[in-house]
């Protein structure tokens, strides 16, 4: 069992002891990765095999070990089922997907895929490929050419693109599953042309040539295949993508929280239980209110923006809901970053707040001390394929406020106090005027009386546990790789 991720945020202790060195995210496939391979690992079923870049920036500095020191530890970690994989375009980057003139994106995910495509593949000889993502999308086609399954996810829309020239270059010979590849044009006319001219879509690519493909929530792949997602996904994407669903080959499995995001067990966060809630986010909320520099209110309605500062989390339906009225009946507190733009908006506007809006940069710390000191979680995205914080912030006793759309769609439901049912609030249009409607009927809900509110915190807590976790995630993962190999033996027979 192999699976190619570009991004970890941890390795099970008991792939070795500098497992836990090993970490490089960019976002919520870092998170889902991790789970799924620590469940991996501990089924005995499984001869796992991870591979990753080799991030040294973020590896040198979780470790607090020298580049010599890491390197040598490259033959015991394989002999683990680690595979790091060196290049300059990892050595260098900041960040796992960010963008530089050096080491463009597309240039580290062809670094990436060479050595699996020409090293790992033949040398492992795995009966399962899970490959997660653009930056692996060349690897089933090349894996299909060998006979092995593969599962290719789509955890967001992005894509890149080269020609096979330029492929050839960074050393990546697809003639052998050339076939297998999406072409930005179809590959008629002559073969000179299509290696010169005509770029290889990469996600596409996954998706056209992977046995079974899946989204991280069921609702994201309705969207997808339904034509809902238009407007925001690449027509590459989502034509190949409704080509695998008409065939019955994609399916969505929901992503979980990882098991330690748990406020009993917090690292950062003073830690407290489903009885006793009520207490722990009081205290946590005056630490908090203290490091964002927020007044010190203990009844003020408490926000969390818990999500990067871009365009496709609603950050513009939030900004203009702040230059209204209703900003003065709660607090706002944003842990993100973005770009520089955005960040000196939301800095100007916090200025001139009077401490009821606030803004730092992301870091773990901030972002897990805030979900256990607030009253909600703010997702109003246009689009999510999964989205993590809304179903975390309820493990602490925060409700998500999202609006109605893939995985955010599939996790919230409107709360009905009365009804004992329900764990946010819920709207439907992407307009200021709806985001606004909900944080107001959240402001309502702060406001009821203590043993309302309390009863209704702790079983939407105890609900966030049962509902959402990794074990079940993990088991509908091992389905699919049970269902790739029944198929491959069925096919074999036949």
């Amino acid at each position: 069992m192999l699976i190619c991720t570009p991004e970890i945020t941890e390795l099970p202790e008991g792939m070795g002891n500098a497992a836990n060195w090993i970490a490089a995210k960019g976002g919520g496939l870092g998170d889902i990765s991790a789970g799924l391979i620590r469940y991996l690992h501990e089924d005995d079923r499984f001869d796992l095999h991870v591979v990753i870049p080799k991030y040294e920036r973020q590896i040198l500095g979780l470790g607090g070990v020298e580049l010599r020191e890491l390197d040598l530890l490259g033959p015991h970690l394989q002999k683990r089922g680690i595979h790091l994989v060196r290049d300059s375009a990892f050595s260098s980057s900041p960040a796992v997907y960010s963008e530089s003139a050096a080491h463009p994106r597309v240039q580290r995910a062809q670094a990436f895929q060479r050595y699996i495509v020409n090293q790992l593949l033949d040398d492992l000889r795995p009966e399962v490929v899970h490959c997660n993502d653009w930056m692996t999308g060349l690897v089933p086609a090349a894996a299909k050419s060998r006979g092995i399954a593969t599962l290719f996810t789509i955890h967001n829309v992005f894509t890149e693109h080269a020609t096979p020239h330029e492929l050839d270059r960074d050393g990546i010979d697809v003639r052998r599953f050339f076939k297998e590849l999406y072409f930005e044009r179809f590959p008629d006319g002559p073969f000179e042309k299509n290696w010169n001219e005509n770029r290889v879509d990469f996600a596409a690519s996954g998706i056209l040539a992977a046995d079974l493909v899946n989204t991280v929530s069921p609702t994201f792949l309705h969207e997808l295949v339904s034509g809902a997602c238009d407007d925001i996904a690449p027509p590459s994407l989502l034509n190949a993508l409704r080509d695998k669903h008409e065939r019955g080959a994609a399916l969505g499995i929901l992503n979980a929280p990882n098991d330690v995001i748990d406020p009993r067990k917090s690292r950062w966060a003073t830690p407290f239980g489903i009885e006793d809630v009520m207490e722990g986010k009081q205290v946590n909320k005056r630490r908090f209110q203290e490091r964002m520099g927020l007044v010190p209110d203990p009844d003020a309605p408490l926000f969390l923006w818990p999500n990067r500062l871009y365009g496709q989390k609603g950050v513009e339906l939030l900004f203009q809901v702040l230059l209204g009225p209703l900003s003065k009946q709660m607090q706002v507190a944003i842990v993100a970053n973005g770009d520089a733009r955005t960040e000196e908006r939301f800095g100007i506007l916090s200025l001139g707040s009077g401490g009821r809006i606030a803004r730092q940069p992301f870091s773990e710390e901030l972002s897990e001390l805030g979900k256990a000191a607030s009253d909600f979680v703010l997702m109003p995205s246009l689009y999510e394929p999964c989205g993590l914080p809304q179903m975390e912030g309820p493990r602490f006793g925060a409700l998500p406020v999202v609006r109605r759309t893939g995985g955010l769609k599939d996790t919230v439901f409107e709360l009905e106090v009365e009804g004992n049912a329900g764990n946010g609030f819920v709207f439907d249009d992407y307009e200021v005027r709806a985001l606004a409607s909900a944080m107001e009927r959240a402001v309502a809900f702060r406001r009821r009386p203590f043993s309302e509110r309390e009863g209704t915190i702790r079983r939407v807590m105890r609900e966030s546990f049962e509902k959402h976790s990794l074990a079940q995630t993990a088991k509908e993962y091992v389905a699919v790789y049970e269902r790739l190999l029944a198929e491959r033996d069925s096919s074999n027979d036949e």
